[in-house]
């Protein structure tokens, strides 16, 4: 069965807009990140470190020293923050003014892969990212300055 997903905005900043993914019927994969860890939780440092690198990247661009490269060579997909937590928030680094933030967690394992949450969530953010660029060869998906246009939706191919 394919899982429908669309790209949608999430937030905008002086530098970048912030997107996300969001499976129909369900909250958006940024949110299920956060809901994750909800205020007063062990992790509100680590929450608060991302939220601070966000903003960040929101004024200065999204340079890419400020994510930490966590896919396979050739795909957008990276992590925040840079510094040492406990959480990953996965995204996918689009430009210099685009990222699209994914899921994550408590990262316990040495790589991500070997956590099958964490893997999870990047196979997700490596489908997405493959097919925006299938996309915009072809001329159904368009990315201007700060902006995505056209076709936001796409049926995954793995089940979710």
């Amino acid at each position: 069965m394919k899982s429908p997903i669309a790209i949608e905005l999430f937030e905008e900043h002086d530098k970048v807009n912030f997107y996300t993914l969001r499976f129909q019927d369900e909250e958006t994969e940024v949110d299920k990140f956060l809901d994750q860890f909800p205020e007063g939780c062990e992790y509100d440092e680590d929450i608060d470190i991302i939220i601070r690198w966000i903003d960040q990247i929101g004024k200065s661009g999204a340079l890419q020293r400020y994510f930490r490269p966590e896919g396979k060579p050739g795909d957008h997909v990276c992590a925040i923050p840079i510094e040492t937590t406990h959480l990953r928030l996965y995204v996918i680094r689009l430009s210099e003014h685009i990222v699209i933030l994914g899921n994550g967690g408590v990262k316990t394992t040495r790589t991500y892969n070997e956590d099958p949450f964490l893997n999870s969530c990047v196979e997700l953010l490596q489908e997405v990212d493959g097919y925006i660029k299938s996309r915009v060869q072809k001329g159904q998906l368009v990315i201007y300055e700060k902006q995505l246009f056209r076709n936001l939706t796409f049926h995954l191919k793995s089940k979710k």
